[in-house]
């Protein structure tokens, strides 16, 4: 009985001898320490790594943390961090632990330590300058700027812009791009501006002090971080803001045609205001049109709109269109909020219409090309008579053709189409000719229609220049009728 308990014991004992106790891991950040003060310390995004050696086993994984009691895991031995300053403070001293987990989870217990000296940089803005103001803005005028911050784009905590560099106002730091339209579109000198964010139609409740209308503005902007400091600030260049005069807006797309619509509406007794998109290359064109021309024209009552086929590229997006596609949306929108308009657009029988066909009285072009549809005018003995462009409708008179180029017999290439009689009317039909005066048109003659509402037309669209279908000198009349009357 002795013997076998000793042996029992002697056993034990070796068993227990070969036993072996499992070994912490060590742990230790790639770099010892961050001996940095003052304009040295480190911006408050810091890249670290770390590694950790266990000698009996392997390692599974590692904790982190700033005070060494809350601990954050991850199988990581590397990341980038972004340490937050206290509100007003622009250096802080980081105190960051790291710990290895070896495979029988087993913890170092003797973190490595590193203090991390950061600071407070500050934040960044400046205007796009593919957005900057023109020499000259049209009642609208339409910014965007580009904020960064190296401690991380959330620590902005405002937006501030100014007239003057001097009073400040705060905007929202959400959104980048705004449009500053004078609260009282037909104020002039020192008045406030509203604004408008990106594409929204509704003014937001921060409004600019000091905006000078009928006069040269500049702009000025900066940020300001969680840590209140601000950035350099930038400026735009200087614009002349012009103002609105009367309420009927004419926007001009055929430079050749600027002189005969100016001449038609002041014969036509309608004051108006001049905007000319089609010279020097649509220089005057917004950048961005469902913003900037939206707002302009929701300023007034009646818009006149003349383009042809010519296509322009946008600036801003590099972007080939005519006029019209490129203001469908906005002259949609006009129409909704009860504005009126008249269009005179002539387009390629070849031209995918879909962008536009909603905000034009019709519903196709002809079946037959009409490149080669003609209206004569009385020349000598052939034609020997005007062709004629006529309505059923009272107080719309005869027209005829009045060709820009005065040397020519017929206006050429004479857009005919076809309406949706649900929604829409003819109001000119055209005596064409296919080509030769005695060969008669074969498809439509609509020229010219409308859409009404309430009673009263408030859409007209011609395919043909109005200054072109002025032989008789008719055109004021009917010029005069459809602002004064039926627009009103």
């Amino acid at each position: 009985m002795i013997l076998t308990l000793l042996f029992a014991f002697s056993a034990c004992k070796k068993e227990e001898g070969d036993l072996k106790v499992n070994q912490e891991p060590e742990t230790t950040f790639s770099i010892k320490e961050i001996n940095l003060s003052g304009d040295d310390r480190l911006n408050s995004i810091v890249s670290l790594e770390w590694y950790g050696k266990d000698p009996d086993g392997y390692i599974v994984g590692y904790e982190l943390s700033q005070d060494g009691n809350n601990w954050f895991y991850t199988t990581k031995q590397d990341s980038t961090f972004q340490f937050s300053l206290d509100g007003g403070a622009d250096t802080a001293d980081i105190e960051l632990y790291v710990r290895a987990i070896d495979n029988e989870n087993a913890k170092d217990p003797s973190p490595d330590y590193l203090r991390i000296p950061i600071k407070n940089t500050a934040p960044t803005i400046e205007f796009n300058q593919d957005l900057s103001p023109s020499d000259t803005s049209y009642l609208v005028t339409t910014i965007q700027w580009k904020a960064n911050d190296l401690d991380g784009i959330e620590t902005i905590t405002g937006i501030e812009i100014s007239t003057d560099g001097v009073n400040w106002t705060n905007i929202s730091r959400t959104e980048n791009t705004l449009s500053i339209v004078p609260i009282n579109a037909s104020s002039s000198g020192v008045t406030q501006g509203s604004i408008y964010y990106e594409s929204s139609t509704n003014a937001s409740s921060h409004v600019l002090e000091g905006l000078k209308v009928n006069d040269t503005n500049k702009l000025f902007v900066r940020a300001i971080d969680q840590a209140g400091a601000y950035s350099q600030i930038d400026t735009s260049e200087t614009f002349y803001l012009k103002g609105k005069i009367n309420n009927t807006l004419l926007v001009g797309g055929v430079p050749a045609a600027n002189a005969g619509y100016a001449s038609l509406l002041q014969a036509a007794n309608v004051p108006f205001d001049f905007i000319d998109y089609g010279s020097n290359s649509g220089e005057n064109q917004p950048a961005i049109w469902n913003v900037t021309f939206r707002l302009l024209i929701n300023q007034y009552d009646k818009l006149i709109l003349y383009s042809d086929a010519t296509g322009f590229i946008n600036g801003y997006t590099n972007v080939k269109g005519l006029i019209l596609e490129f203001a469908a949306t906005s002259l949609q929108e006009f129409a909704n909020n009860g504005g009126k308009y008249i269009i005179a657009s002539a387009f390629d029988h070849d031209t995918e219409i879909d962008a536009f066909v909603g905000i034009l009285p019709i519903q196709s072009v002809s079946t037959k090309n009409y490149g080669d549809a003609r209206l004569y005018r009385k020349n000598g003995s052939f034609p020997a008579e005007d062709s004629l462009v006529e309505s059923n409708l009272p107080n719309f008179p005869t027209l005829t053709a009045s060709p820009i180029n005065s040397s020519a017999i017929a206006l050429s290439g004479v857009g005919v189409f076809n309406i949706n009689t649900a929604d829409s009317e003819v109001l000119y039909e055209a005596a064409l000719s296919d080509r030769r005066p005695n060969v008669a048109w074969p498809d439509t003659k609509i020229i010219a229609s409308g859409r009404r509402s309430a009673g009263k037309l408030n859409q007209v669209y011609f395919s043909v220049q109005l200054i072109e279908l002025n032989g008789q000198s008719n055109m004021p009349n009917l010029i005069d009728y459809l602002i004064n009357t039926e627009f009103n």
